[in-house]
């Protein structure tokens, strides 16, 4: 079935754009006409003429796409819109080409008397288990409006604290890339100048000085083969961390390595706290709340750790045993587990504490920025002074022989 993409003019003079898959061109104007619409421009869409339809080059789908989403759905349900009527306008709106493909399948879906999160569900690489599960029990409560809000304040409290973590790592991944790219620099065209001109002084060269000029000539003999390693080596290791071996080798090293574990830490606590409070809150069971978090945690080895406490709470043991007993949680949240399922407040415990861990992500991400930067600094200047040190050592000992 042919992909259309359209622009059509509303009555009050408004102009929206969308697509839909229909059986020909025909049959999407009969269909514009009949909801009121005058279409000013039909085109058929194919993979050699819009390129983002690969996979590859599919626009992704990002944290804020979904806050806004969710953001808008909620105030258009507030307003009393019926749910057919506000996905077709979200659809028509949503600036993201992948999600607006979804939200057109998902809105013919409606129309034909399927579910909203059933619908959502067949798009389980759009929308998260998470976001399909608050929306199921938004319309079993018919709080489907306050889901939606709720998911808007989870979406857009981890879109700032990824924006926070990406901020924290730009410094250091911007002086990697300077001090490799001054070395390649030296290495290449400064060391092999100085080498031409130690040649013709007939001096004997310092260890460190040949050490430094064989560097050279293998990098300028071999630059290709580096270059290729070098790219090989990351496409191997991106391939290998995707595998569940390396996403629990990367999750291993995450929660032990000294200067990143205790950002780790902090992010991963936000995150359940966070998470598990917002699916309580809108009367998912504790069951599958853990369930979901277990997926979205974002490490594999405190995921399979987690697999634990459910088998836990299916037994009947609560939360606060359970999560005690991964002996990873600081005492603070397991007694605010604690007090809230005694008082029946787990929601309410949990979203304060997700507040007070949101704060400590940003005090750790500073205190690892701060370690993380003087050690590259030491670093560059061993490096940098390994350099200089080679080179000038033998002009040195040449001047000091002419001075004789």
């Amino acid at each position: 079935m042919p992909l259309y993409t359209y622009k059509v003019k509303t009555e009050t003079g408004k102009f929206y754009t969308g697509e839909a898959k229909m059986d020909s061109q025909e049959e999407l104007v009969s269909l514009l006409r009949e909801k009121g619409y005058t279409p000013v421009e039909i085109l058929e869409k194919n993979a050699f003429t819009d390129i983002s339809t690969i996979g590859i080059f599919k626009q992704r789908v990002k944290l804020k796409d979904m806050a806004i989403f969710c953001r808008q759905f909620a105030i258009v349900l507030e307003a009393g819109v019926p749910i057919s009527t506000a996905m077709d306008v979200l659809r028509q709106q949503t600036t993201n080409r992948t999600l607006r493909e979804a939200l057109n399948n998902v809105y013919e879906n409606i129309q034909k008397g399927i579910s909203l999160s059933n619908s959502m569900r067949q798009h389980s690489n759009i929308f998260p288990d998470m976001l399909v599960n608050m929306v199921e029990a938004g319309e079993v409560s018919g709080q489907l409006d306050l889901c939606f809000k709720r998911m808007a304040d989870q979406y857009e409290k981890d879109f700032k604290l990824q924006q926070k973590v990406k901020g924290a790592l730009t410094y250091p991944i911007i002086i990697t890339v300077v001090a490799i790219a001054v070395i390649a620099v030296m290495m290449l065209w400064v060391v092999p100048s100085f080498a031409d001109i130690l040649k013709g002084m007939n001096t004997e060269l310092p260890i460190f000085t040949k050490i430094l000029i064989s560097i050279s000539n293998f990098f300028i003999s071999y630059w290709y083969y580096v270059f290729g390693a070098l790219i090989l080596l990351v496409i191997g290791l991106t391939m290998y961390f995707r595998t569940p071996e390396g996403k629990f080798f990367l999750g291993k090293l995450a929660i032990t390595v000294p200067v990143v574990s205790g950002v780790t830490k902090n992010l991963i606590t936000a995150r359940l706290t966070r998470t598990l409070g917002t699916l309580m809150a809108s009367g998912v069971l504790l069951i599958q709340s853990m369930e979901v978090v277990q997926k979205i945690i974002g490490n594999a080895v405190i995921a399979d750790r987690l697999g634990n406490v459910v088998d836990e709470i299916k037994k009947g043991k609560g939360l606060t045993v359970p999560l005690s007993d991964m002996k990873y949680f600081s005492p603070m949240v397991l007694s605010m587990v604690r007090i809230g399922e005694e008082s029946g407040n787990l929601d309410f415990a949990l979203d304060k504490s997700a507040d007070f861990f949101d704060e400590e992500v940003e005090r750790s991400l500073q205190q690892m920025t701060a370690t993380i930067e003087p050690v590259m600094m030491i670093l560059m200047s061993v490096v940098a002074g390994f350099i200089v040190l080679s080179i000038l050592t033998p002009m040195l000992k040449v001047y000091e022989q002419m001075s004789m």
